[in-house]
């Protein structure tokens, strides 16, 4: 969060934790400032700190099943078949498919579904 120069840590945290609303602040100390005030204000919406994005990970990494929920409904509104991902592969396999020309991709997404099982197919996610 930051603060104005003309306002010490000390100053900013009296004015936080004060009575003024936020046009009050505005018009005393400027508008970003009653902004980080609302923020400070907010036991809900905590300044995120270096700690805690050292911490953080990706969603996929902590909920996987929520973010292929995610997916499913993404297609069922957009009417996608496919998505774009990156995938790190072994350069054997990569360089199996590769050879085979053109439609790689096709094949390597067939390969793929062959090891879907077949109750996982066909659902929202389903089909090419």
């Amino acid at each position: 969060m930051t603060k104005p120069a003309d306002l010490t840590d000390r100053h900013f945290d009296e004015v936080a934790a004060g009575e003024l609303t936020f046009d009050q602040i505005a018009a005393k100390y400027g508008e970003a400032t009653a902004i980080n005030v609302g923020i400070a204000r907010d036991p809900d919406n905590p300044e995120v700190t270096a700690a805690m994005f050292a911490q953080a990970q990706p969603a996929i990494a902590v909920h996987p099943h929520l973010v292929a929920q995610d997916l499913r409904r993404r297609q069922q509104r957009d009417g996608l078949a496919k998505r774009a991902v990156s995938i790190e592969l072994d350069i054997d396999v990569l360089a199996y498919f590769l050879e085979g020309g053109p439609g790689w991709e096709e094949r390597l997404n067939a390969a793929l579904r062959r090891a879907v099982p077949a109750s996982a197919q066909g659902g929202a996610l389903g089909g090419e």
